[in-house]
């Protein structure tokens, strides 16, 4: 059977399966199974063992339960809290500051544990604060979803570990090409809500407080350790002294300790943890067994010519191609999760990139920054779905949605200036590698 008869019934069987509401793993999974026993006869599947044994053992996973772990064990301490606390003191008298807090936050805690702690701590936490101090609801919602979402971005991000093993590219290498373009966004995010006190002081009033420098100090020496292990962490993998495997498994003693430290490490607290951090790691073997078994058929059913040659045949300029990768990420994003935008396309996407030139490392920060705009984008917008579980009940859906417009602006226009300038995602994994 040709090539292009296998991509239409391949794809088309994908497509119906997640219409129907099926999961992205078993649909993924189940029709590339059975298009191997179809196509390629019994003997064939026996790769799905094989392929299944060797993921599941490989070292370079470990990545991702031991940097949820460290997340898991520093948000129980209670980092989030002391740091919105001490953070807020500092900046006290700036109109907005609790937003400009609440950004500071989840930027320490994507440093820390990646997507969600953010969104879910400082929706408990800051969202009900800004509220009580008459903030507008869209600065108040925006700000810690937009935040949250940098955990997409800065390291250890668990999609850049994903994305890194689907596409055999340097995980140190996609790390540490994401702290330029996250701290540009956490950057602008600031500006934008300094720009809104400006314009429009009444939906960011000061808050009425006296706080001491004593209180300050304080609260600065209370979260000087978890800085501290980011820093041991991110800085072992810069200098090369550890593999970011290597590094997590630092972290996660560290976050045990720091845990031990503030005397919340009980049991409850453990189980807790190692729960979660389960969970999560299960969903992402999950989704990237079916997704190497998606990939190894379409290879050798020949995809990878079909593809080049499709492409070499077009007669157009290649940042034209590039764009209209972009289009179908940022549409794919709108009605898929992130982890199954990455298992389908970034296996496609990347050889094209290579073939036209681009650097691999530059293409996959852009693909992950499209992904951090589809956590904002409705209807599918999992930072949506996850900020109306833990705000409170006045505010609505609707309230929630009208809030994310200007910061995936602001990403959108990130994602254009690190297309123009890529020296912003590639300056710093050229200077560490």
């Amino acid at each position: 059977m040709s090539i292009e008869l296998i991509t239409i019934v391949l794809f088309g069987g994908l497509l119906l399966l997640l219409a129907l509401g099926i999961p992205v793993s078993f649909a993924l999974g189940g029709i590339t199974v059975l298009l191997t026993f179809l196509f390629d006869g019994p003997d064939a599947v026996y790769t799905v063992a094989t392929t299944t044994y060797q993921q599941m053992t490989s070292p370079t996973l470990m990545t991702i339960p031991l940097f949820l772990i460290m997340g898991n064990f520093l948000v129980e301490s209670g980092i989030s809290e002391r740091m919105y606390n001490g953070l807020s003191y500092w900046l006290s008298g700036v109109r907005g500051g609790l937003a400009i807090v609440s950004i500071g936050v989840c930027v320490a805690l994507a440093m820390c544990g990646g997507f969600g702690p953010g969104i879910l701590t400082m929706g408990l936490v800051a969202v009900p604060a800004m509220l009580k101090h008459n903030y507008s609801k869209s600065i108040a919602l925006g700000s810690v979803m937009a935040g949250g979402v940098l955990g997409e971005i800065i390291p250890p991000a668990i999609i850049m570990i994903i994305f890194a093993f689907i596409a055999r590219i340097s995980i140190g290498k996609l790390f540490f090409g994401g702290i330029v373009p996250g701290f540009i966004l956490a950057l602008l995010y600031i500006c934008y809500i300094i720009f809104i006190g400006i314009i429009r002081p009444q939906d960011l009033p000061k808050p009425d407080i006296t706080v001491s420098w004593g209180m300050r100090w304080k609260a600065l020496g209370e979260i000087f350790m978890p800085c501290m292990l980011v820093v041991l962490v991110l800085g072992s993998i810069f200098i090369g002294a550890a593999t970011p495997t290597e590094a997590a498994g630092v972290g996660a003693l560290g976050s045990m300790i720091i845990c031990a430290i503030h005397r919340k490490l009980t049991l409850r607290v453990i189980m807790d943890s190692c729960t979660q951090t389960l969970k999560i790691t299960g969903m992402a073997l999950w989704i990237l067994i079916p997704a190497t078994l998606f990939g190894v058929f379409y290879a050798t059913a020949g995809a990878q010519d079909m593809i080049m040659e499709l492409i070499e045949s077009l007669e157009v300029n290649r940042y034209l191609v590039l764009i209209c990768m972009q289009g179908i990420l940022l549409i794919f994003g709108m009605f898929m999760d992130d982890y199954a935008v990455v298992t389908i396309c970034a296996p496609i996407m990347l050889p094209i990139a290579r073939m036209l030139g681009f650097d691999p490392i530059w293409f996959s920060i852009l693909f992950i920054l499209n992904m951090q705009m589809a956590y904002l984008t409705p209807p599918f917008g999992w930072a949506l779905i996850m900020m109306k579980g833990v705000v409170p009940a006045d505010v609505s859906t609707e309230d929630i949605w009208r809030s994310v417009p200007p910061f995936v602006l602001i990403q959108l226009f990130v994602l254009i200036l690190v297309m123009i300038f890529p020296e912003i995602a590639t300056w710093l994994p050229n200077i560490a590698f």
